[in-house]
């Protein structure tokens, strides 16, 4: 192996960010070879993720940094070299799987990047079958990718990378925040990739339980981004085993469970043995609960998310919340936290009731703190952001002043007192969040997700505060799916699946009843190919890497029961086609828009009441013809009309009286009047603006997003990067609404703008603090597009000034007909209601 050609060849790398204080990584030298699966580790801000951005190029081509050194893959020089023509010899999968999509299914997903390099539409489709094949996901290449799990999603990601015949493949953390059967997926598809010698594998991962049955080679960087150790990955890991452990870097279970049985010397931190939860345990049996809930459910949707007739949190517990992605656990934390108001049922801290206190009571009982740390944020400086949640209780201010300086000194934060807490690294965020919620001494704290993205150190260093905090009688709730956190720490388990409560209690009792069961709880709710801990505190592998699942099947189909289902008998790679009967979704999406155009821009200038009529009604008629009729298309025409009423009263309220006067009386109410011509203008208003809007649904309801961005490309010959990149950012107008959500949330739980001048109900007070969710709002937005951007650039987007377009939108006669037909319709509506519009 040692003596092929390099694929991959880094010679005295450094890197310097802009405006950060010193660079990371630091003259870094390594060669990569085929058939090497290289895993890559270092502490917080050893510049792991800026490394693997260098090796393909997007450092400095795509993010604005300063390199010296040099990189070369299959040869090329990265500094000489588009990315885009890197991603046939080096592909990234990133740690955000929502980052990466653009397209609408998962096939056109994975045709995206062959697209971009200009290959022929039949290699396009083989080289993508060939790829969903081996990650399990052909069956699903007609799905939307958004329904994809977490786990799903990485193995498109992969799929893309795999599709591109890529020799290199790096992964930055691609397991991040997914459950234990999410990390067992991607780790499934790795295994795939390491059949193939002429391929090697670098790979960023904290979860090395997973990745050291795959790993050959270690790569470790110091805290100064400079090389530490390179070599065998299980025989360095045991060899430097306490070296690492200092460095705050993970190790994998059978080495920290080796350390406990005294086989193998490390000094170890936190809790080592079973006693340390088992004694907090006994020190909470039998206490009285700190958060009670009753009947609790929960909709979004109009499906129902969570339901719990009944459960308790024990006082001074410190409780582990776990289950799969989508089962709950934010969602149920939120409502323990009074986040968001339970609409229905009780939840009781104490004897308050979480849904209903304000703010300052709130913020009393609890502390929350969020996934996203910059959600919360509200302050202007870090000091101030420390500050806010005391000021709230109207603390003296001595006191405020000695309770923040304490808190920035526990947490590393004091020279950034005066900074911005968008302007802090990762980890200083994650610290000042947690600072934020501990500095009010609420009786209960909330987390989700606490030791995302954390080093070793800094997450032992907080769960050990938390644990401290708990042994002095404060509650604990913390939403995780590291479950040898649960056992090292939560004296109490609940797990969740699809938003009911498999089991609750004691951990050893959780963990002792879900053992024996194979494929039972334990498996179902968290990590159907993983295993619990045989004792509370003790480490073991989570997730084992298995050797051979489903995938191996004959035709690749299957991923752990996944359903095949072909598009269509005869084209297998097409998209369920709409019926014949709605023709709408036939027609270009050109000519849709073509048609009614004439008639929306003629609308504007009419008025009287006969045309916009008219034109509502052939809307009517065209849509309930030829689109389909969904449950939210069908809820938008019956409430049309009933908006049309609404708006006529409201529009003929601002009516000047004496404009209309004379013309009768409709309704009097004292000395106020409202006039039939009144109502004639606000109805003549409000029907123009209906009949703009349906005409506009004719082509909105029938068309998507991709194919009105192929149609602009092929028929107007639309520069493909101009709308490729409009259709990525329409993909963020849902995850928009949702970050919003969160803010608000986030803010509320915090008490932004209660008690203040602008803590009203008023349009005013609302503006207020509507402006302080612009800044979290736009740097998530901004971070997301960044992410998005770098996805899109390593795969080819933009190599070439056209590209591959295997959706052909051509314009057909059917689309010139209808045309025509739509015009000469408006204009035999415009000529018969022209006396009207005299009159």
């Amino acid at each position: 192996m040692r003596t092929s050609a390099p694929l991959l060849r880094v010679q005295n790398l450094t890197v310097t960010h802009v405006d950060a204080a010193h660079p990371a990584p630091q003259d870094v030298s390594f060669e990569i070879r085929p058939g090497e699966i290289v895993l890559l580790l270092g502490p917080s801000g050893s510049g792991k993720s800026t490394l693997t951005l260098a090796l393909n190029g997007l450092i400095p081509e795509s993010v604005e940094a300063t390199m010296t050194g040099l990189v070369e893959v299959a040869g090329r020089d990265t500094r000489e070299t588009p990315v885009a023509q890197l991603s046939t010899d080096i592909s990234m999968v990133f740690q955000d799987p929502d980052s990466q999509l653009v397209t609408g299914t998962v096939l056109d997903e994975v045709a995206f990047g062959l697209e971009n390099l200009l290959l022929p539409a039949s290699e396009v489709l083989q080289r993508a079958e060939r790829a969903l094949r081996q990650v399990g996901l052909w069956g699903r290449r007609a799905w939307n990718p958004d329904l994809l799990s977490g786990g799903g999603r990485q193995r498109l990601a992969i799929a893309c990378a795999l599709a591109m015949r890529s020799r290199v493949i790096v992964l930055d953390e691609p397991t991040a925040n997914l459950d234990p059967q999410g990390v067992t997926d991607v780790y499934g598809a790795l295994a795939e990739l390491t059949r193939d010698a002429d391929r090697a594998i670098v790979l960023v991962e904290h979860n090395l339980d997973a990745a050291i049955g795959l790993a050959t080679r270690v790569i470790v960087l110091d805290h100064d981004g400079r090389m530490l150790l390179d070599g065998p990955a299980r025989q360095t890991l045991h060899d430097n085993a306490d070296r690492l452990h200092e460095l705050g870097v993970w190790l994998p279970s059978e080495l920290l469970q080796s350390a406990a049985t005294g086989s193998l010397s490390l000094s170890m931190r936190g809790p080592s043995t079973s006693s340390g939860p088992q004694d907090a345990e006994a020190g909470t049996t039998g206490a009285e609960p700190a958060i009670t809930v009753r009947n609790l459910v929960v909709q979004k949707a109009r499906e129902t998310v969570l339901d719990i007739p009944e459960l308790d949190i024990a006082e001074g517990s410190f409780t582990a919340v776990v289950g799969a992605n989508g089962a709950g656990k934010t969602t149920l934390l939120q409502a323990l936290g009074g986040v968001v108001p339970a609409p229905h049922g009780a939840v009781m801290i104490g004897d308050l009731d979480a849904g209903r206190a304000t703010p300052r009571r709130l913020a009393s009982h609890v502390g929350f703190v969020f996934q996203n740390p910059e959600h919360q944020f509200i302050a202007h400086t870090v000091r101030e952001e420390l500050a806010h949640g005391l000021r709230l209780q109207r603390v003296d201010a001595a006191e405020i002043d000695a309770r923040v300086d304490e808190m920035l000194d526990r947490f590393g934060l004091r020279y950034r007192a005066e900074e911005h807490p968008f302007l802090l690294s990762g980890g200083e965020k994650r610290r000042l969040s947690v600072g934020t919620a501990l500095i009010t001494r609420p009786r209960v704290i909330a987390l989700d997700e606490p030791t995302f993205g954390q080093d070793r150190a800094r997450a032992a260093e907080l769960l050990d505060l938390l644990q401290d905090l708990q042994r002095a009688g404060t509650t604990i709730v913390i939403v995780t799916h590291d479950l040898d956190l649960v056992a090292a720490y939560a004296t109490h388990t609940v797990v969740l699946a699809d938003g009911a409560v498999l089991a609750a209690g004691l951990t050893a009792e959780v963990i002792s009843e879900a053992r024996p069961r194979n494929g039972g709880m334990a498996d179902a709710a968290l990590a159907p190919s993983g295993t619990w801990p045989e004792h509370p505190s003790e480490k073991v592998p989570v997730a084992q890497h298995p050797s051979r699942r489903s995938w191996d099947m004959p035709g690749g189909d299957s991923w752990g029961g996944d359903p095949v289902t072909e598009p269509s008998p005869t084209d297998p790679y097409s998209e369920v086609p709409a019926s014949p009967r709605l023709w709408l979704h036939h027609l270009n999406p050109l000519s849709k828009i073509a048609a009614v155009l004439p008639a929306m821009a003629l609308l504007v200038v009419t008025r009287d009441l006969i045309t916009p009529t008219v034109f509502l009604v052939l809307s009517y008629v065209l849509v309930l013809t030829g689109a389909r009729i969904t449950r939210r298309t069908a809820a938008l025409l019956i409430g049309m009309p009933v908006g049309i009423a609404v708006l006529t009263v409201g529009f003929s309220i601002w009516i000047d009286p004496a404009q209309v006067a004379g013309t009768g009386t409709v309704l009097r109410l004292g000395d106020w009047e409202l006039y039939r011509g009144a109502l004639l203008i606000g109805l003549t208003t409000v029907l123009r603006l209906a009949a703009i809007l349906a005409l506009a649904l004719i082509g909105g309801l029938t068309t998507s997003g991709p194919d009105l961005v192929r149609a602009a490309v092929q028929q107007l010959h639309l520069p493909y990067r101009i709308g490729y990149t409009a259709l990525a950012a329409y993909r963020f107008v849902p995850r928009f609404g949702y970050e919003l959500s969160v803010i608000r949330a986030a803010h509320r739980v915090r008490g932004h703008g209660s008690g203040g001048p602008f803590g009203g109900r008023d349009p005013i007070s609302r503006l207020v603090r509507g402006w302080g969710y612009i800044v979290p709002l736009l740097a998530s937005g901004i971070r997301h597009a960044e992410r998005v951007a770098l996805s899109m650039d390593s795969r080819a987007f933009g190599a070439h000034p056209t590209r591959t377009e295997r959706h052909i939108s051509p314009f057909r006669t059917r689309d010139m007909v209808f045309i025509v037909a739509v015009i000469a319709a408006s204009a035999a509506i415009f000529t018969a209601t022209f006396p009207w519009q005299l009159g």
